[in-house]
């Protein structure tokens, strides 16, 4: 992979782990009682690990969540891929001094980063349809 492909892919990994991010907000503003524009500004400043928590224990709390343990396991991970990409990918290789090593370094993070990006888009198109149902549901829309 190029390095110009893999600023693309990684570009696109972050906008789709913002996503998530953003619909679970949006998805623990419409489930929570009260005032949608508040429970919102509530999560403004929380990181995605708080919201998984908030949102988890708010989805459980009736007894029947609306998304799966197997959602939830998959939330877990694109935290850590979220930590992973932002704060810790490039310097993974770009202080190998020899260049072979270098680029034998960059290509292994290379391919995790194309298959974390997958995982990570179908997740947030999965959040984006439950997103628009949890505020139908809620009269949120």
């Amino acid at each position: 992979m190029t390095r110009d492909k893999f600023k693309l892919i990684h570009s696109e990994l972050i906008m789709q782990v913002q996503c998530i991010e953003h619909d679970l907000k949006f998805i623990y503003a419409g489930m929570h009682s009260g005032d949608f524009d508040k429970n919102l500004d509530m999560l403004e400043k929380a990181n995605l690990g708080t919201v998984i928590k908030k949102l988890k224990m708010l989805d459980y709390s009736d007894g029947h969540p609306e998304l799966s343990k197997q959602d939830y396991d998959l939330l877990e991970q694109i935290r850590e891929i979220r930590n992973y990409w932002c704060h810790q990918c490039f310097l993974d290789y770009v202080y190998i001094n020899d260049d072979n090593r270098r680029e034998y370094k960059f290509q292994q993070i290379a391919k995790r980063l194309s298959e974390d990006e997958n995982r990570t888009w179908d997740l947030h198109e999965h959040l984006q349809q439950l997103r628009n149902k949890m505020l139908q549901k809620y009269n949120r829309i």
